[in-house]
């Protein structure tokens, strides 16, 4: 017997067997976990995550899961993605993360591990496509892959997509990778991660979904309520708020922070959070979305994670917003993730500006063009004077009425996505820049360029300049906080707000590293990209094409208010 096993034949005949399974429902999923996976040399259970069983049997296509950090979930989705390969012939998962060394590395102390551990997985596994890319079980396959741009990766077809930590990797490759499941009969997704900031990537997400929360009942009184931190974690003798806990409080020898317990909003008796009945409740029953939302927190992992965990977990990061993120898994954005309302209600005006300055445009493209003047001044503080949306059969000719009207010195315009439009531009309008974002690890903001025609290679006549966007959006947020930046009040003060307010600065993978980036969250940030040009504008004139910008404003002269154009 021993000898068959050992043969190719048998496994054949096993994988003939798993064809048989093809018609599975969800809740096999978890009977094969427990019986054929292992953890710490023994079998797999739910037991301390029971959670993971309700995510586990949900039939939906799509699953979204924002989570807390170190609560297991990745741990889960790892072994969905085996029990996938094995249950159902010829299907196929990637699964991604946000860089290929992260991938990689989850092959080797995630999926490997549980194959290994298992007698009936290592029979199943093919020992030619076995490596720390991709694993096969018969005709199945599961694939790691970074979340980066790999054309081996868009090329392979998929009946299953896993995104871990989804908001730190790249939101185009997501999408890039999603479309390998369109000829799939299952087109399935799972999303994953700790969330960042509202409105972003897994909080998106999981705000259009059927949103569901792990309730508790508490013994005492029979409420039923969902736990959270700054709301029901009470700490014996502590009237203040949690938010307000610092170091030295943990000097204090009356400070019981280790007692800390979960206390019931009805009666106020601690709730063991072990011993009580959980279940999970839709927020919006009644929504039509499509897709499956979990809402996992610390407090769905009681045996792990305690009240007094928390609490000491408070104090142990820099930022607020790291704690609130990754130990309570809720999204929330800060000082250094974006502007706030109030410090753009204060950068509004009455006054038109005087004295010297020059005038410089910045045009945001699409199917509303959004135009941005602002005065420049000698200290390179700008004043924006006009924003205002134009309808883009009308951006050419409004935009020579702009610059005649107010005598701008420099524009700066968004090549994409109206390329015959800025080419128009720039053949009326000699002063003006086509803006491309570029990915640039030194210290300058924009690089300028002259590209002459060349009608042998079909090459037109460009005028180009090459901007760092993360750079340059830092400067901007930096220019309004120091007073460096005001607008003229006008009817589109409270639009400008909005797109100010749009982009939000992250963590996230590029080329390899965890920088900080700045992304859209709604997508409506046309005038403060309008912005971001006018900036880079001011900083231009004078500078000859092809060198690299780092010099000071230009020598400004004075001008009156323009008069009111007729238009």
């Amino acid at each position: 017997m021993n000898e068959i096993k050992d043969s190719q034949t048998f496994k054949q005949h096993v994988s003939r067997l798993r064809s048989s399974l093809s018609a599975h429902s969800p809740d096999s999923i978890c009977e094969f976990i427990t019986e054929h996976t292992y953890l710490r040399g023994k079998k797999f259970s739910f037991e301390g995550h029971e959670y993971q069983e309700e995510i586990l049997r949900d039939p939906s296509r799509n699953i979204v899961i924002t989570k807390s950090a170190q609560i297991g979930i990745s741990e889960m989705s790892a072994r969905l993605a085996v029990a996938r390969a094995v249950l159902i012939n010829g299907f196929s998962t990637i699964y991604t993360l946000p860089s290929a060394s992260a991938a990689q590395s989850f092959m080797k102390t995630r999926i490997t591990p549980i194959v290994d551990s298992s007698p009936y997985l290592r029979e199943l596994v093919s020992s030619d496509v076995d490596n720390s890319s991709v694993k096969r079980f018969g005709d199945s396959y599961v694939y790691l892959k970074g979340c980066q741009v790999d054309r081996q990766a868009i090329s392979t077809p998929a009946d299953m997509t896993i995104f871990d930590e989804t908001d730190n990797s790249d939101q185009d490759v997501m999408t890039l990778f999603e479309s390998r499941i369109i000829h799939s009969p299952y087109k399935m997704t799972v999303k994953l991660s700790t969330p960042t900031i509202p409105g972003y990537g897994i909080s998106k997400a999981f705000d259009t979904s059927r949103r569901k929360f792990n309730f508790a009942k508490c013994p005492c009184c029979g409420e039923w309520f969902y736990p959270e931190y700054y709301a029901h974690v009470k700490i014996p003798g502590y009237a203040g708020e949690l938010g307000e806990i610092t170091r030295r409080d943990f000097a204090s020898p009356k400070f019981k922070w280790n007692d800390a317990y979960l206390s019931c909003p009805k009666c106020g008796s601690a709730v063991d959070l072990r011993l009580s009945k959980r279940n999970w409740v839709v927020e919006n029953p009644d929504d039509a979305f499509f897709d499956s939302g979990y809402r996992v927190s610390p407090f769905d992992n009681p045996a792990t994670v305690t009240p007094a965990d928390l609490v000491k977990a408070s104090v142990t990061f820099t930022r607020p917003q790291d704690f609130v993120n990754q130990r309570l898994g809720l999204p929330m954005a800060d000082s250094e993730t974006a502007l706030a309302l109030e410090e753009l209600e204060r950068a509004i005006i009455s006054e038109y500006p005087g004295g010297g300055f020059s005038y410089v445009m910045g045009l945001d493209m699409g199917n509303t063009c959004w135009g941005t003047i602002g005065a420049v001044f000698p200290d390179s503080s700008i004043i924006v004077v006009k924003v205002e949306p134009i309808p883009v059969h009308r951006v050419v000719s409004r935009v020579q009425e702009l610059v005649l009207q107010f005598r701008v010195r420099m524009m700066v315009v968004d090549r994409g996505p109206l390329t015959e439009a800025v080419y128009q531009i720039q053949q009326v309008v000699r002063n003006s820049f086509a803006a491309v974002f570029v990915q640039s690890k030194g210290i300058d903001l924009f690089k300028v360029t002259d590209r002459e025609a060349n009608p042998d290679k079909g090459v037109e006549d460009m005028r180009q300049v090459n901007i760092s966007k993360d750079s340059v959006m830092d400067l901007m947020m930096s220019m309004v906080r120091l007073g460096q930046i005001k607008k003229v009040s006008d009817e589109h003060d409270r639009a400008w707000q909005d797109h100010m307010m749009d982009n939000k600065r992250i963590k996230a993978f590029k080329n390899g590293e965890m920088v900080y980036t700045w992304v859209k969250t709604s997508g409506e940030d046309h005038s403060a990209m309008a912005l971001v040009y006018l900036i880079v504008a001011s900083r231009i004139l004078g500078v000859a094409a092809g060198s690299t910008v780092r010099l000071p404003l230009a020598t400004s002269f004075k001008l009156a208010p323009p008069k009111p154009s007729m238009s």
